[in-house]
């Protein structure tokens, strides 16, 4: 039954390139993070590709990496991988209703031996609405304030302290 709701769905996007040039349809955008204190340093990256099915719907694909530099206990860096699938719902020009399914392999300190780590994996299931302003030509500047539905304050070990994710970025090809 997946197979064959995938290949429906592929036939669907080609047909739709089809009524349209390919490069109007596909657009990239993503963000970038940093963050340092005195102990840690974060730098993230997550690119992102996306297909407009409809002039206001479109869905896509993004992958993210995380490094983490931590000096105390221990001086160690992490590395954090994960990918996405995200639907977006243009409203008007400048707001938008956001979704994104993202799988974390995070990396991690061991309580018992703070110079060991072990990997673990954080599903989120983010839903949100954000901001976009139009740079120019088909370049934006894109907020959004974004909630994971699926955040357990008791889950121990969680990449994220908190449910609520607050991304900036920027967009090509979305207008």
């Amino acid at each position: 039954m997946k197979f064959l709701l995938t290949i429906a769905t592929i036939a669907f996007a080609l047909n739709l390139s089809a009524q349209s040039k390919l490069s109007d349809k596909i657009y990239f955008g993503g963000g970038g993070g940093f963050s340092s204190s005195s102990n840690q340093t974060n730098i993230s990256i997550s690119p992102q590709i996306g297909y407009k099915i409809t002039d206001r719907y479109s869905a896509g694909v993004g992958v993210t990496y995380q490094y983490v530099k931590i000096k105390q206990p221990i001086n160690t860096s992490l590395s954090n991988f994960g990918w996405s699938l995200f639907n977006r719902f243009n409203v008007t020009n400048q707001f938008f209703a956001y979704a994104e399914f993202e799988q974390l392999s995070f990396e991690f300190l061991t309580s018992f031996a703070p110079e060991r780590t072990e990997k673990s994996t954080f599903n989120s299931l983010l839903l949100g609405a954000g901001y976009s302003e139009q740079l120019g030509g088909r370049a934006s500047f894109n907020v959004m304030a974004l909630y994971n539905v699926l955040y357990d304050e008791s889950e121990v070990p969680r990449p994220y302290n908190s449910p609520w994710v607050l991304r900036a970025g920027v967009g090509i090809g979305i207008f």
